[in-house]
């Protein structure tokens, strides 16, 4: 059996200092609706309790599908780094971004580039992935198992937060997913923003999640994990290797119940009965702002 934690959003605060030349563009709006309202959702300390839990359930790895940053400072990137370093090694943790990790242009070397270990094909995955240098999709494989990291983070206009794979990813994506078929893997897709056409408003959406979901339909995966809605959602798509579990989870790190719900993460336990696959989700997490992280859901994706 191989058990995979899934945790999204986590909005690290506090912000560190600022200086008003860092606040030039969107930097600006973002910073504003931080101090008028995110900064009293996205608790420090209710992200440690979630992560103290994950860390008591022993599962054998984490996912982390963006939004570990705010607006995007310099310093905001060596915090998550930090936090990161905490959660476990880059063996142990997989991450692909999230639009506030790509809240403005950076320099390639800088931003995401701290967390690059964590965003790499391992040498068992390295195999199925292509050999585009743009760094996704990236893949990696642990035993039966795989997991497939696509980033759909891209800098957008104030007041925006939507995403975009681009054609290269789309491209790439069918021979990799093809590929782990043909081995008998349980591949999951690991994207921020929701992947399937009408998850949320067009502000906020993946602007080709038509072509990702056609993708999908044609090649199949076994789950697709995703954040950005800060909301726990589960819908079942169809394709051609039967239907697949889509799944969102509400930001690890929210302390408060407006506008979103309490903080929470999902545990997948996925094992195999002959040429079946078994799949369950425990979803962990607060029922009350000031109460302990607790086991809220179970049920079974594939059985």
């Amino acid at each position: 059996m191989f058990k995979l934690a899934h945790l999204t959003d986590p909005h690290l605060g506090p912000l560190p200092a600022v200086k008003l030349s860092d606040l030039a563009g969107k930097r600006a709006f973002g910073y504003l609706n931080w101090i008028t309202g995110r900064n009293r959702i996205h608790l420090p300390e209710v992200l440690k309790r979630l992560m103290d839990d994950v860390k008591r359930q022993k599962s054998d790895h984490i996912a982390i599908t963006g939004d570990l940053v705010n607006i995007a400072l310099a310093a905001e990137f060596a915090q998550a780094t930090r936090w990161l370093s905490g959660v476990g090694t880059s063996s142990r943790v997989t991450l692909v971004p999230g639009n506030h990790d790509a809240y403005v242009a950076m320099p390639k070397n800088e931003g995401i580039a701290e967390w690059a270990p964590y965003m790499r094909s391992n040498p068992s995955g390295a195999k199925f992935e292509t050999d585009d240098a743009a760094g996704f999709p990236f893949v990696r494989r642990f035993g039966d198992v795989a997991l497939i990291g696509l980033s759909s983070g891209v800098p957008t206009w104030p007041l925006m937060a939507s995403g975009k794979l681009g054609q290269t990813q789309l491209q790439a994506l069918p021979d990799i997913l093809d590929g782990l078929a043909s081995a008998d893997i349980f591949r999951i897709v690991l994207i921020h923003h929701p992947p399937l056409p009408g998850q949320t408003g067009w502000r906020r959406a993946l602007s080709d999640a038509d072509e990702l979901a056609d993708v999908l339909r044609r090649h199949g995966a076994e789950l697709v994990l995703y954040g950005h809605n800060h909301r726990q959602s589960v819908d079942m798509f169809e394709s051609v290797s039967g239907p697949v579990p889509v799944v969102g989870a509400p930001s690890a790190s929210s302390g408060s119940r407006t506008p979103w719900p309490l903080a929470r993460y999902n545990c997948f336990s996925i094992s195999r009965r002959g040429k079946r696959w078994n799949c369950q989700m425990v979803g962990r997490g607060l029922t009350a702002p000031d109460g302990k992280v607790e086991k809220i859901e179970h049920i079974w994706l594939k059985a």
